[in-house]
């Protein structure tokens, strides 16, 4: 399609948004920038989720399956299923991939209090598939407390981080395009990380914001916010690199450290649905206490999935978990359509750095400390058309996630994110709140950059648009907070984000920054 012709239909598309009686600016702005291949204000969220949401997740009811009862798992029994299961596993896994499937029924695991054991899936194209997570479908159910040890993992047997090549050019926030001193390494359709850490970029990232000296994660010779931006390489010209996605930060060299882009390992195409997962937490006698001990954080323990590419949680529920669903370093991650009830624990679904995880239209019901988010360098990070309870806590869970979308959301609040004082602050720049309905029970200020004592809302000049509340909320130090108190159309940024990228040939949009 020509480029002109591009434009004239981006254009239609800013007029028709302008038109609506409640379009703000920065959604113009967007779509203008993205019409004339500039940097918008806003970063484009829509690189999230399973294969960055450019297809559907798929349906492996046609995969070759491998039955969790002929490998000796009973259903509905007194007995245990842990070593059943795992047999399952690395059948499928041995086979190159398949589905590890579960017929109706109770599958207990978690015989004793063993933390060193678990469920474990290593290998790429292995689905844990249940036969539907309502009444009369599928229930795993574990059974003693492992304090701190998730009951399923998925993860790669082997992660390495070498390095590559060398970053040799400043490149902007949100283009595609980086310089580097020795391509030898890399090759189309490899991940890499763009890799640093270093308190004088530190300084450059949040300048002319003051950092307080008690955030001491951030100065030394070896702190500094740590960036770890994963990407997919699209083409390299001599020693020009484009990325498929964007690069969310102003990158800038400095002299005290080196950016660098490293190797990613993974497994890919790995997922769990139609599954209901009941944890024992309930037979605890005690009401949840944030912190009070490793029982209450961390005695119940769901699942983890860590180094995943275009990978999937959904159409699950969690009910009576300390922890429900934890990642690190995802990549192209989707949970979606997945319930958290019960009584109320320590965290819902925690994604742990990585670039692109979606949560979306999730219900938490049991009302978690910490609800759905992030922390610790977690990129591109979104979570749209979900529900909360009044008072719970999003979570951005310090060490500086950026660029990171809380988006049509109904409840929930922003104060008490947690994460350790020295690892504050809380989250980086480009954190918005689109169409947020705020559900409390107290009024309240929000000063967003306190550094003279911890305040659990840290952010760096967050961006509010249609914030709505049904209390008084006040905010000190924001970045932008347009249209208060109203919903703003689009009414998901991610969703018209989305549907403006796949309407625009994929060499237009990644021109920024050629």
């Amino acid at each position: 399609m020509p480029r002109l012709t591009i434009c004239l239909l981006i254009a239609g598309l800013v007029w028709a948004a302008t038109a609506a009686a409640q379009t703000p600016p920065l959604w113009n702005d967007f779509v203008k920038a993205k019409a004339a291949g500039t940097e918008p204000e806003l970063p484009d969220f829509s690189y999230a989720g399973y294969h960055f949401s450019e297809r559907a997740i798929p349906d492996v009811s046609a995969r070759p399956r491998f039955d969790v009862t002929e490998y000796g798992a009973i259903p509905d029994d007194d007995k245990f299923d842990d070593d059943a299961i795992q047999q399952a596993i690395e059948t499928a896994e041995a086979s190159q991939g398949g589905v590890v499937f579960f017929p109706p029924g109770k599958y207990r695991i978690a015989g004793d209090d063993n933390r060193r054991r678990s469920l474990r899936v290593s290998h790429s194209h292995i689905v844990l598939k249940g036969s539907g997570a309502g009444d009369g479908g599928t229930e795993i159910f574990m059974d003693k407390m492992r304090i701190g040890r998730r009951q399923i993992q998925v993860r790669p047997s082997r992660i390495s981080d070498d390095e590559l090549a060398t970053i040799v050019k400043d490149a902007p926030r949100e283009s595609f395009w980086v310089e580097v001193d020795d391509p030898s390494d890399l090759g189309v359709g490899q991940n890499v990380v763009i890799r640093h850490q270093s308190e004088e970029f530190t300084r450059l990232y949040f300048d002319p914001l003051p950092l307080a000296g008690e955030w001491r994660r951030l100065f030394g010779r070896r702190g500094g916010m740590n960036i770890a931006e994963i990407h997919t390489i699209a083409q390299i010209d001599g020693n020009r690199v484009r990325f498929v996605n964007p690069i969310h930060f102003h990158l800038r060299l400095v002299e005290s450290e080196p950016f660098t882009l490293r190797r990613f390992d993974s497994i890919r195409e790995c997922g769990i649905e139609d599954i209901r997962f009941t944890g024992h937490w309930d037979s605890f006698p005690e009401e949840f206490v944030h912190h009070k001990n490793g029982i209450h954080d961390s005695g119940w323990d769901a699942i983890s999935m860590e180094n995943v590419e275009d990978s999937w949680i959904r159409r699950c529920e969690f009910r009576n978990w300390n922890e429900c669903i934890f990642t690190r370093n995802a990549y192209k991650m989707t949970i979606e359509d997945v319930t958290f009830s019960g009584k109320k624990g320590h965290t819902s679904v925690h994604a742990r750095g990585g670039y692109g995880t979606l949560i979306k239209n999730c219900r938490h019901m049991a009302g978690h400390h910490h609800g759905p988010g992030g922390g610790y360098g977690s990129v591109n990070l979104v979570v749209t058309q979900c529900a909360m309870q009044v008072d719970q806590n999003i979570d951005l869970h310090s060490g500086q996630s950026y660029a990171c979308l809380y988006d049509d959301i109904e409840g929930g609040i922003l104060r008490n994110l947690g994460g350790p004082h020295p690892g504050l602050p809380h989250a980086g720049r480009d954190l918005v709140f689109w169409n947020f309905r705020h559900r409390s029970t107290f009024d309240f200020t929000y000063n967003f950059w306190n550094t003279r004592q911890r305040r659990n809302h840290t952010f760096a000049d967050p961006v509010f648009v249609g914030f709505q509340a049904d209390r008084e909320i006040k905010f000190e130090n924001e970045g932008r907070n347009e249209m208060p108190g109203d919903t703003v159309e689009p009414r998901s940024l991610f969703e018209a984000q989305l549907e403006l990228r796949l309407r625009t040939p994929r060499d237009a949009s990644a021109s920024a920054g050629q």
